[in-house]
């Protein structure tokens, strides 16, 4: 019995494995946030601490809470990332470099397979566990968690908060009277305390994991007996924890800065399609079946009187709502209720199926859903998007000198947001290549001036579109002045929208690269030098 417990798990698990550790570097596409994340955890490898200071020219210093660096240079600095790799700038290398934290994005999204496996076979039982986390798998939108973003770092914490708290609850069929078996005998407080610095350390790492105070709060009430003295413990970690982010701006004497990039980052008027409307309509379009399923399965469950997956969905839903700035991937912790509420349809379905036809027909739900979501992320995970990106960085890579070479150090790295900034955290911090950047998009008036002699250009049609502009500016005339003066020394073109077709699911990669800055078509390096 226990060994075909096992065989069960392994399944999801098997098939988790593939979705999110098969080709990490060919898909999905390099996101700019990627970069941004990297490069705070090799500064904190560097022994530079969390807090990243305007010194290194992003402006934005307190945007997120640390503890999504620190978790990545935790995991990375034991095996010795990055200098085990010997990095070079050759584009080897700059795959290596990109590898190691795809591949533990990767691993995190199996934990979360397994930990969502176990919610549902202790909220509700085997078969909808396995359903659940088979879907959580393989349906198309598990793509996202295969990028380095906060989201896919807190949703791991965010489950075992919401683990912790059904563990409160005895199992079905046991009683005060009946011996637990060792699994579950795990004293009250020890489970409370534990969920609470679970979600604790999610909001520390993106303050949105807020919206699970709700659901994980109301658990810690009923599952505990009622008892407001449970909840007072759950709820000092989940307090303590995000608390160390503004204190440590107020003990550096930097609480201005933080308020008012913590207001900035709440009301973010960047573009007009990144809202709330827009966020769901894309991850609609990534995975519809999943999506349709969830909402029935969530309504039906609602019906049925069973409160916990709305309870899950709905401060997200009205959190996001409110915020208005929203991708699809900020959506990503409802897709475990997603799941979990198909599971519920899809087990509900079969057996109705089942009582008035034969158990064949009744499978034939699962297996559809199954087919099509192995089929669908497959055809994803297989492509190749990124080779032009790994070659343009390596190419940046070898054009700026290194440290040690001080009478070739000053340099200007001009260019758009995508390439000055997502290359950094590699020329900079590992490759040990210290340069300025003038980015068009932190600067748009083009107010800050070309510092040195020597300029290194990538030029794409965002970055042409943005020095086009008929702006009166003494440093936009110099820019224009350096391109038409600097010599070609190499060119690529992007190859993401040679797979976009009309045909599903090849036509969900624009939703992967729009509203991203994402260079599309012909990117030239220039120098002057």
């Amino acid at each position: 019995m226990l060994k075909s417990k096992y065989i069960i798990i392994l399944l999801p698990l098997l098939l988790s494995a593939y979705s999110h550790l098969w080709n990490p570097l060919g898909f999905p596409s390099v996101h700019i946030d990627e970069g941004h994340y990297m490069r705070r955890a090799v500064m904190v490898l560097e022994g530079m601490g969390p807090q990243e200071s305007a010194a290194t020219g992003y402006p934005r210093t307190y945007d997120h809470p640390y503890f999504g660096q620190l978790f990545l240079a935790a995991l990375l600095g034991t095996v010795g990332y990055p200098s085990s790799l010997s990095p070079t700038p050759d584009v080897q290398s700059i795959q290596l470099l990109h590898l190691a934290p795809r591949v533990l994005m990767g691993l995190l999204a199996v934990g979360d397979t397994f930990i969502l496996y176990k919610i549902a076979e202790r909220r509700y039982n085997s078969t909808v566990a396995l359903i659940a986390s088979i879907l959580f798998a393989i349906m198309p939108a598990t793509w996202i968690f295969r990028r380095v973003y906060l989201d896919t770092i807190f949703i791991p914490f965010i489950l075992s908060s919401i683990l912790f708290a059904i563990y409160l609850k005895r199992p079905p069929g046991s009683s005060d009277s009946m011996k637990l078996k060792p699994n579950y005998t795990i004293s009250k407080n020890v489970s409370i305390t534990i969920s609470g610095i679970f979600l604790g350390l999610a909001t520390y790492t993106k303050i949105p994991a807020i919206t699970m105070i709700p659901l994980v709060a109301t658990m810690i009430f009923f599952n505990s007996g009622k008892k407001y003295r449970s909840v007072a413990i759950w709820v000092i970690p989940v307090i303590l924890l995000p608390l160390l982010w503004p204190l440590y701006s107020v003990v550096i004497g930097q609480n201005d800065l933080w308020m008012k990039w913590v207001i900035w980052q709440t009301e973010r008027t960047e573009s007009k399609n990144i809202t709330f409307a827009n966020a769901i309509n894309n991850f609609f379009k990534i995975d519809p079946l999943i999506t349709i399923l969830g909402i029935a399965g969530i309504a039906l469950s609602a019906i049925r009187k069973d409160y916990f997956l709305l309870l899950w969905i709905a401060p997200i839903f009205i959190f996001s709502y409110s915020i208005q700035w929203s991708q699809y991937f900020h959506l990503l912790p409802i897709f475990p209720a997603f799941c979990l509420g198909a599971a519920v349809l899809i087990e509900y379905t079969q057996r109705i199926i089942a009582k008035y036809s034969s158990n064949l027909l009744s499978y034939g739900m699962i297996i559809f859903v199954a087919v099509f979501g192995f089929v669908s992320t497959s055809m994803l995970i297989t492509l190749n998007v990124n080779s032009s990106y790994y070659e343009i960085y390596a190419t940046i890579s070898k054009q700026l000198p290194t440290s040690s070479n001080q009478s070739n150090s000053n340099i200007t790295l001009i260019g758009s947001h995508w390439w000055v900034w997502d290359s950094y955290w590699i020329t900079h911090y590992v490759l040990n290549k210290p340069h300025y950047m003038l980015d068009p998009r932190f600067d748009p008036k083009f107010q800050e001036p070309i510092k040195t002699e020597k300029v290194l250009l990538v030029e794409d049609s965002k970055f042409n579109q943005s020095i086009s502009r008929k702006i009166n500016s003494e440093n936009l005339m110099q820019i224009r002045e350096v391109q038409n003066k600097s010599k070609e020394i190499a060119t690529f073109v992007d190859n993401v929208t040679s797979y976009t077709r009309n045909t599903y699911p090849y036509n969900t990669l624009p939703i992967m690269i729009s509203n991203e800055d994402h260079p599309i078509g012909k990117v030239v390096i220039k120098r002057n030098y």
